[in-house]
């Protein structure tokens, strides 16, 4: 398990080009997917459609320990140092958001109605430095006190969102927003955090560790279990679309909440976004164990060959630790996020702005912040270029391009311009493009005029007919 993991991490980080969610999209405001990252947002016309399945696609990729370099440069002799680097917990996650249809419409000047269908499939691998450490140095620094931890893991689940928005202007011209979402899973894997607990003797070194590791699937699977109920062999069962696509079992729900808070100069928004859980009923299987293995821990001169020692590790936990499997659902929070935004407008073509972005991941937060000068003409196209600081890189180059904004507006972000020309020194790569469809905005230089009942009611009258009524001439 633990060489596993270990080297899971280490490939996946060398193929990819790493990265964050796009933080320019948030400031954004002429882009109606920004609603998407604030439930607060509004368009300036009355109606948008996104281009149906063409709406909105949105690719992240993010390392929070290392880039290729990093890997590549250091030898066996100094994995130790670079272990050393590591935060208590690091990740390697990814998203892909697809969108194939949402629209959106003003009700009248305060009330703001939107949806929004996207396929959403994320992953997240994560290992402790605690756990790196182990490999990279032996046990030998944990005589004593020992060590205590959680299991390394992954959480990577497919699921389905509708997302019905609302936003509203209040009074003082502050605009607040909500997302009721509706999600159903199609198919995910979940990792519990358990806690490992490993003491280390004073005298042979031995390893005592006690573990009790829990992994919960969603996707139909072959199960072979030996006389005792333990787990020999897992396969997929075989791949059937149209089920697997209408499935509907795991149903969830979450909300999301904003507002943006307008000044003379400076507007200010915020919003915390996926609140909530989805639950998972169907095909679903859950694999766990109470672990207890012993094993002759690595001494200086092991050291010398740490390969050998990973690998006797392995066959050993996999010797000692045997899962049993039972067919049961299980229920998987989704991992929050917050945005702090402000804009500033220096006249009426150029804005400046800062956004500060925290998702909470398993175990810690991670954070960001992005640095925006927008250049925008009169009919709604703009030309963004940031500047992001997240997982201890500083070489975020980002830009926004958003052309058009009265019939027709095809949009594209990237918070990192850097990536296709130097993938191997990247952390943080993304990639969002759409198209999105207008009415009414040519027409609408003006606001909108608030819908009526037609009931012919004296309060729905206007003041000239009011007057007629009752025989007021003017």
């Amino acid at each position: 398990m633990f060489r596993l993991v270990f080297i899971f991490i280490f490939v996946l980080q060398q193929v990819a080009s790493l990265a964050q969610q796009s933080n320019s999209l948030y400031l954004m405001h002429r882009i109606p997917q920004a609603n998407l990252l604030n439930p607060a947002v509004q368009i300036e016309c009355p109606v948008y459609v996104g281009v149906p399945f063409l709406s909105s696609l949105h690719l992240n990729l993010n390392s929070t320990g290392f880039s290729y370099n990093d890997i590549a440069m250091e030898t066996s002799a100094n994995f130790p140092s670079l272990v050393l680097q590591m935060h208590s917990w690091d990740y390697l996650s990814g998203e892909l958001h697809y969108t194939p249809v949402s629209f959106g419409f003003m009700y009248d000047n305060e009330q703001y109605f939107n949806f929004a269908w996207t396929e959403r499939v994320e992953s997240k691998l994560f290992v402790s430095k605690k756990l790196m450490s182990l490999l990279a140095n032996g046990n030998t620094q944990f005589v004593g006190p020992g060590m205590v931890t959680s299991n390394p893991g992954i959480n990577g689940f497919y699921y389905r969102e509708f997302s019905f928005g609302y936003s509203y202007e209040l009074q003082s011209n502050t605009l607040v927003g909500l997302h009721a979402k509706v999600l159903f899973g199609l198919g995910g894997v979940f990792t519990r955090r358990k806690t490992i607990d490993i003491d280390i003797d004073a005298l042979t070194y031995n390893i005592d560790a006690q573990w009790n590791p829990k992994v919960d699937v969603s996707y139909p699977l072959t199960v072979s279990t030996d006389a005792e109920g333990n787990v020999t062999g897992v396969g997929a069962s075989r791949f059937s679309p149209l089920p697997f696509f209408l499935n509907f079992s795991n149903p969830g729900f979450a909300f999301d909440l904003g507002f943006i808070k307008p000044g003379d100069r400076v507007t200010w928004s915020g919003s915390i976004l996926d609140l909530g859980f989805i639950w998972w009923s169907g095909k679903s299987s859950r694999f766990s164990n109470q672990g207890h293995f012993i094993f002759r821990g690595a001494t200086p001169d092991d050291l010398l060959d740490p390969a050998a020692y990973i690998d006797m590790l392995a066959d050993s936990i996999n010797n000692q630790v045997q899962f049993q499997h039972q067919y049961s659902g299980f229920t998987t929070l989704l991992n929050p996020k917050a945005y702090l935004g402000a804009t500033y407008d220096i006249n009426k073509n150029l804005q400046a702005g800062a956004v500060f972005r925290t998702e909470w991941y398993p175990g810690r937060p991670v954070m960001g912040f992005t640095l925006l000068a927008s250049a925008i003409t009169n009919k709604g196209s703009a030309l963004s270029l940031t500047y992001t600081i997240q997982n201890g890189s500083f070489a975020n180059i980002g830009a926004a391009l958003n052309l058009g904004g009265e019939r027709f507006q095809f949009y594209l972000l990237s918070d990192n311009l850097l990536a296709p020309f130097f993938p191997e020194k990247v952390r943080n790569a993304n990639l969002r493009f759409g198209f999105n469809m207008f009415w009414g905005c040519i027409q609408k230089k003006k606001k909108v005029k608030k819908l009526t009942s037609g009931c012919g009611c004296f309060w729905d009258m206007s003041l000239t007919e009011k007057r007629r009524q009752h025989g007021v001439k003017k």
